[in-house]
């Protein structure tokens, strides 16, 4: 018996028709994002609802004899074999014969053990017991519980409490320990004195109603203690009732986060030309909004801060609130080929890098363009096979050094810092006249170390610099300190002492530009807006590409 068990698992193994069939009915029953399962969902959502109204309608009236016919045996009938196929798809025994084919002969029974109880735990399960007990007719107001199968969203609700097992096992004992306790005290107390109370069962009743504060009243306590017993009841109850809402709404809204995410990605799929943006930053603000104005892409945000989320939201723009690294989520955005590119815009380096590294093992022919924050991780990048790399202070500075070119070969510097770093070593390079005003003593110490001689160390308090810059004419005045408000204080403090030459602001704080520009700045080179164009400059040259 054992040897043709094993040699018709090995046929079934091998068969491709029998694969075939089996991979359809599992998806067809249980994955969501097959095509078909929406047109079978609503089939049996029909029948349920037809089943209901015909046992309802007969209670009341005589009801035509193919209508109950139809109800008790075609109904049935379907309903009998999606049980059928539900206990079929629920395992693969032969594969598991098979796997264990090359073992001890002696352990044979281990062969069908192993797989017999996985299929017994399904079939005693509650939603396999549910479809069980609805085949029969008698019984066809439960067919209610089997939309569980059919509306998404319900048995991705019943889901989330599942995962709550724990807590409902545990509220489940408070529960049956605080009914039975106060039924006991309460029998105790009340029998033979209260008219209402007949019995034990009576005082267990009335220990459920008052602690769920449902409170009918048929029961009331008649003595003081029982009045006092019933007001700990009332208090437990509030308690237990707080404790459960609790769990239900946490368990709801991280289940409402998964499902909000499945229909934003469901929405993607059927867009065209997508953008995906990981990050909803100051930078992923200012491409977005690029990308919307372009009218060609369509950008979809992934970000995991709520806040940036919502505003996102709020924008308009297609929202995935996730880790942007998640391989389970890379991998379902790619079931359609409708992404033309992916754009990593964390500060992190680090999380860009991984995010590089998912997209590129998941679908080897993604595109991915990646913001580089620390230019010597660039080796690192590279080793992800990232598309390209935008360093966003030096496409600022590359613009920023053609327009000081222009204008003037002696250039002042307020702040040796991330910004302004990498265009002083440029112009110091091109030999031009360089001056760096700095009011942090390590970034002063590194700008002398870094073999510029006119750097000099100042209190923003103290106006004596300003009065001696406000001479020279031909300078043309940077302002890079890292907190803006101090740039928009140099400016508007130079402005209101006559210095009439050129001042260019280098700015990543978008919202303070209008500041800037208001303060007297005759150029603002804002990060992001630099960027974002470079990003889409980007893009087109890979689709071009492609298209030549």
């Amino acid at each position: 018996m054992h040897n043709f068990i094993l040699k018709l698992s090995h046929k079934i193994d091998n068969s491709s028709r029998y694969q075939k069939t089996k991979s359809f009915f599992r998806s067809i029953l249980e994955d969501v994002n097959y095509p078909y399962k929406k047109y079978f969902d609503t089939f049996m959502i029909f029948l349920i609802v037809i089943s209901i109204v015909i046992l309802i309608i007969s209670k009341t009236t005589k009801i035509p004899e193919w209508l109950m016919t139809f109800d008790l045996y075609f109904v049935t009938a379907i309903f009998a074999i999606e049980y059928l196929l539900r206990l079929w798809i629920s395992h693969d025994i032969h594969k598991y014969i098979v796997s264990k084919s090359h073992q001890n002969p002696a352990k044979k029974s281990e062969h069908y053990w192993v797989p017999l109880r996985v299929k017994l735990s399904y079939i005693i399960s509650l939603p396999a017991i549910i479809d069980l007990i609805a085949i029969f007719p008698k019984f066809r107001i439960i067919r209610l519980f089997k939309l569980y199968h059919y509306m998404h969203g319900t048995s991705s609700l019943f889901q989330a409490l599942v995962k709550k097992r724990f807590e409902f096992v545990f509220l489940g004992y408070m529960l049956f320990g605080i009914t039975f306790v106060f039924g006991s005290i309460f029998y105790l107390l009340e029998y033979g004195i209260n008219k209402e109370l007949h019995s034990y069962l009576d005082a267990i009743y009335w220990a459920l109603v008052t602690i769920s504060t449902v409170g009918y009243g048929d029961i009331s306590p008649v003595t003081d203690m029982g009045k006092v017993v019933s007001m700990f009841g009332i208090v437990f109850g509030i308690a237990m009732i707080s404790f459960v809402t609790s769990v239900m709404v946490s368990a709801f809204s991280e289940r409402f986060d998964e499902l909000r995410n499945q229909d934003s990605i469901h929405r993607v799929h059927k867009m065209a030309n997508v953008i995906i943006i990981n990050g909803y930053g100051h930078l992923g603000v200012t491409i977005a909004k690029k990308l919307r104005n372009h009218k060609q892409y369509e950008p979809v945000i992934i970000e995991n801060n709520e806040l940036k989320a919502n505003m996102a939201m709020e924008a308009g723009y297609q929202v995935i609130r996730a880790e942007g690294s998640s391989a389970k989520l890379i991998k379902e955005l790619y079931k359609t080929n409708n992404i033309l590119a992916m754009l990593t815009l964390a500060s992190s380096d680090i999380e860009n890098i991984y995010f590089i590294l998912n997209a590129k093992s998941i679908h080897k022919q993604s595109v991915v363009f990646a913001r580089m924050n620390k230019p010597y991780l660039r080796a690192q990048y590279e080793a992800a096979r990232v598309d390209n790399i935008l360093e966003p202070y030096n496409v600022v500075g590359a613009k920023a050094l053609r327009y000081l070119r222009r204008y003037s070969k002696k250039i002042i510097f307020f702040g040796y810092t991330h910004k302004s770093i990498h265009l002083c070593r440029v112009l110091q390079d091109e030999s031009l006249d360089v001056s760096i005003y700095e009011q942090n003593k390590e970034q002063y110490e590194m700008a002398k170390n870094d073999g510029f001689e006119q750097v000099v160390l100042i209190d923003y308090a103290q106006e004596n610099y300003l009065e001696q810059i406000k001479f020279l004419e031909e300078a043309v005045v940077v302002c890079a300190m890292n907190d803006e408000a101090i740039n928009v204080y140099h400016i508007i403090s130079l402005r209101a002492k006559g210095f009439e030459n050129r001042i260019v602001a280098l700015s990543d704080s978008k919202e303070d530009n209008r500041k800037l520009l208001l303060a007297g700045a005759n150029k603002v080179f804002d990060m992001y807006e630099e960027s974002a164009i470079e990003f889409i400059d980007m893009i087109e040259t890979h689709i071009q590409g492609d298209t030549v």
